[in-house]
């Protein structure tokens, strides 16, 4: 099978923010973004803030990187809960999700005066007590919507022979998903030699966006002369049961659920853990790159690394670009692209299941259209 993937998302961020103040920026951005808004919020802000030379804020940026990650699993159970259904003939669960969506404007309030988290005049003001208790009830509500009360057995999992245990007799939308990948014999269709994006170091990544150009960097992407994924397998590869199944099965499909599931299960620890970080004082050590007025943050977001890259002249942006996760994994030679060549079926249908379930699991932060040409 041959496929391609033609790009129309508009370069929106550089012609919007182009001869604005910083201050301006941090308000213009939220409403540029409807998906990912608080990594592309903390982003610009990390950016601004680092382009004007101001000091870094450990406390405050443990509580940003907190609201990033109730976002990414956030826009995680949009996936689960909203798609995972359809894909075996079951109904959406919205009631769910819309109880999930709420979460996000009241860490917000508990965590920043006003609820102003991304500004340059942010106010860190926790109420701790109550933040602890609504990572309780996100927890509850996350192991009962995705998990139907066993989190805690999934996250025991290390090997394949457990989880096909853990799949028997299981309601979970999460297990029965899973189950029907193994009976379709589907556990590794989309897989490829697209390797993982390591760790990229600030100031050779600015100094490979100029040599590239920086347009052509950010539509098409590429470090070392290869096409690399960003998703978010990269931050799962570590935990045992992904690693053992990425040895029988590489980046295929199956690996790519169970590390969707892995993040989802591990969130609730995690937000505990930087809401400990926040109570002590320890903060979070942040790294970005500042040259004379250019600066260049990263962030982890749900689909992978965000890039934004922002360059100051007489204190208004003469310059800014944006690196999606997006661009990355849908790149014309990524690793959608790769995975869906690989794809084999036996019929139409199946082909266009398997595609969408590809594409679902590395996911786009657009929309698109998945058009099939027999030939």
């Amino acid at each position: 099978m041959d496929a391609h993937i033609t790009s129309t998302r508009p370069d929106a961020a550089t012609r919007v923010l182009l001869g604005k103040t910083p201050e301006q920026v941090l308000a213009t951005v939220p409403l540029l973004f409807t998906l990912c808004g608080n990594a592309q919020a903390y982003a610009a802000l990390l950016a601004c803030r680092t382009a004007l030379g101001m000091a870094s804020e450990p406390k405050a940026d443990t509580a940003r990187e907190l609201l990033v990650q109730l976002e990414t699993l956030r826009e995680h159970a949009w996936r689960i809960l909203l798609d995972w259904p359809s894909f075996i003939g079951l109904a959406p669960d919205k009631t769910h999700l819309a109880a999930l969506l709420k979460f996000d404007a009241q860490f917000k309030q508990l965590l920043f005066q006003d609820g102003m988290a991304f500004r340059l005049d942010s106010h860190l003001a926790p109420d701790m007590a109550r933040l602890s208790g609504l990572v309780a009830e996100l927890s509850a509500l996350t192991d009962t919507a995705i998990f139907n009360g066993r989190q805690a057995d999934f996250q025991a999992l290390d090997t394949e022979a457990q989880l096909q245990a853990w799949l028997l007799q299981n309601p979970a939308i999460s297990a029965r998903l899973l189950d029907f990948l193994y009976r379709q014999n589907w556990e590794a269709i989309g897989q490829n030699p697209v390797a993982c994006l390591p760790e990229l170091d600030g100031q050779a990544l600015n100094q490979r966006m100029q040599q590239e150009g920086l347009t052509a960097f950010v539509r098409t992407p590429h470090w070392q002369g290869r096409c690399f994924e960003t998703t978010l397998l990269n931050r799962q590869l570590a935990r045992p049961l992904i690693s053992e199944l990425q040895d029988q099965y590489g980046n295929g499909l199956i690996v790519r659920i169970l590390g969707r599931l892995s993040e989802v299960a591990g969130i609730p620890s995690r937000l505990n853990h930087l809401l400990a970080r926040i109570n002590d004082g320890t903060g979070l050590p942040i790294t970005s790159t500042a040259s004379d007025g250019l600066a260049l943050a990263q962030v982890q977001a749900a689909r992978g690394l965000l890039i934004h890259r922002l360059v100051l002249r007489q204190g208004r942006v003469y310059d800014y670009r944006i690196v999606a996760p997006t661009e990355w994994n849908f790149h014309p030679e990524g690793v959608v692209v790769q995975g869906l060549r690989c794809l084999q079926a036996q019929n139409s249908d199946n082909l266009r299941q398997q595609a969408q379930l590809l594409v679902n699991a590395i996911d786009p932060c657009v929309q698109y259209t998945l058009n099939l040409i027999e030939r």
